[in-house]
């Protein structure tokens, strides 16, 4: 009885080894790494972009920030004169 659940396993591993070795299963595996790492990719380039928008708001409203200090610092009357 054990040599036939023996011979059983084998066969199995045998298959198995099969379809690890077989293209369709290599082009499977292949194309979920590649969605994954495209995946990853997007997830990437999305942050970058988030953080480079952040960082444009930020240069933006410091140069807002700059003006109406040096426009206060000459006062009113010095800004509006034509």
């Amino acid at each position: 009885m054990l040599s036939v659940i023996q011979i059983a396993a084998v066969i199995l591993l045998f298959g198995v080894a099969l379809t690890f070795a077989s293209e369709g299963f290599a082009f499977a595996v292949s194309r979920v790494l590649e969605a994954s790492f495209d995946r990853v990719e997007y997830s990437l380039a999305l942050r970058a972009r988030t953080r480079a928008e952040r960082l444009k708001a930020r240069r933006r409203e410091e140069r807002r920030r700059a003006s109406r200090a040096s426009a206060e610092g000459f006062g009113a009357e010095a800004v509006f004169v034509r």
